[in-house]
């Protein structure tokens, strides 16, 4: 009998472990996916509407309050309405500079500013940032401590070069200081 119950107590310790260990994953936010995703995300609906769920229910950090942000300006692209579109657009930009006001020091948050700015239609009027956010770009993404994130963040910038016009081009020089 001794054994039955000490097997039981077992059980019972091993399926609360994984209950609770459970609950607390489903409140967090896989930072690294959120990253690997937003490039995707321009053009998969599922994918940008998926994250940016995530993204609302559980954003706590200013990196992750910064892809909420690039989400929700990204979410507009899938909106039909204008007027929606630009409501959406707007509320993602008014979350990515106030939290970029509290941490402008962020690589994060400087590269997901600058992308907006690379991307958004002339006439919305947001890319004052641009020079600015690509200069510091180019001074911290050494610093950034995740090297999956240096590397996503890396290979969309080297990327853009493509399309970017003018003083906006990565230089060889800016390349290699990116890469570090």
């Amino acid at each position: 009998m001794t054994l039955k119950i000490f097997s039981m107590v077992i059980r019972f310790l091993v399926c609360t472990y994984f209950i609770f260990s459970t609950l607390c994953v489903i409140g967090q936010v896989n930072i690294d996916k959120m990253r690997a995703d937003y490039a995707k995300a321009v053009k998969n609906k599922k994918l940008c509407e998926a994250n940016l769920k995530t993204l609302e229910s559980s954003a706590s950090t200013a990196t992750e309050k910064g892809y909420l942000a690039a989400y929700e300006i990204l979410w507009a692209k899938h909106m039909g309405n204008p007027f929606s579109k630009l409501g959406q657009f707007k509320k993602g930009k008014k979350l990515l500079e106030s939290v970029i006001i509290k941490y402008p020091d962020n690589v994060d948050l400087r590269f997901i500013r600058w992308s907006v700015q690379t991307h958004a239609p002339s006439f919305l009027n947001y890319h004052k940032d641009r020079l600015r956010d690509k200069q510091f770009l180019v001074k911290n993404l050494r610093k950034l401590p995740d090297p999956e994130a240096r590397k996503i963040i890396y290979t969309y910038l080297k990327d853009a070069n493509s399309y970017l016009k003018g003083e906006h081009i990565f230089s060889p020089e800016e390349l290699a200081e990116l890469s570090k």
